[in-house]
């Protein structure tokens, strides 16, 4: 597995403008939009995939999940809960 965790900014339709911190094909960093400092109330969303070789198939799959999550003065919480289950299955 090769696991990556990246984020950028949301806005009300989708994606914003700020800071993005890494992209799935950008896993160094994102040069210029990622080199600004994050902002109070704002929203972002965390985005985590994995990427798998099915060898039958010959290619590689790549799984991804995403949370939302608020940035204020007190730090930071997800929008809408933590993601615990994935179709029932416990972590």
């Amino acid at each position: 597995m090769r696991p990556a965790i990246y984020t950028h900014p949301l806005g009300t339709y989708g994606h914003s403008s700020g800071t993005t911190l890494g992209m799935w094909d950008s896993q160094g960093g994102v040069p210029v939009n990622g080199d600004y400092a994050l902002h109070y109330n704002t929203v972002y969303a965390i985005e985590l995939n994995t990427t798998v070789t099915i060898s039958e198939w010959k290619k590689d799959i790549r799984i991804m999940l995403e949370e939302a999550g608020f940035y204020g003065e007190k730090g930071f919480r997800y929008v809408n809960k933590r993601q615990e289950a994935i179709k029932g299955i416990a972590w």
